[in-house]
């Protein structure tokens, strides 16, 4: 993460970004750099004199995961699961589960963050890789308030990894 602040919602936890398009590669070059919020997920440009970045070295993901143990159920057609969350952000997560899901397979996911509060549903989630029993998955289709129980829940994360 970087010490420059989001000038969407003002907070630090920013995180330098690839560069798409043509556009993008030109402004690198006068040290003009894309950055994406792990928050808002607000994606911008800041200006870094003198810095040099090798786009092989950063990360192709546009959101941090973090590890965490969360049980986690989901559901598609007539198939149903439980699993547990070892990594999280804003777009996706890392899923363990016993039930065998394929590349492509579309479902609804159920995080349950804390003991008391209701799970955080997110309404469609696409697996994008499979190993053994490790699924990558991106979160397509969140309801508005979910979304926002997601990046309070992310928020809190970040902050208790930088203490």
């Amino acid at each position: 993460m970087s010490d420059q602040q989001c000038p969407k919602c003002g907070k630090d936890f920013v995180r330098r970004a690839l560069c798409v398009g043509v556009a993008e590669r030109l402004l690198s070059l006068c040290y003009l750099y894309p950055y994406r919020c792990q928050l808002c997920a607000h994606r911008f440009r800041l200006f870094e004199w003198g810095r040099r970045y090798d786009e092989r070295t950063v990360d192709q993901r546009q959101y941090e995961r973090i590890e965490v143990q969360i049980p986690a159920t989901f559901s598609m057609d007539q198939t149903s699961g439980t699993g547990l969350v070892t990594s999280l952000s804003l777009g996706g997560c890392a899923l363990e589960a016993e039930t065998q899901l394929s590349v492509g397979a579309l479902l609804q996911l159920q995080l349950q963050v804390s003991g008391s509060d209701p799970p955080i549903e997110v309404e469609a989630a696409i697996v994008r890789s499979v190993r053994a029993k490790n699924f990558g998955m991106e979160f397509l289709r969140l309801r508005s308030d979910e979304h926002y129980r997601l990046i309070h829940y992310v928020a809190g994360l970040l902050i208790a990894s930088r203490q």
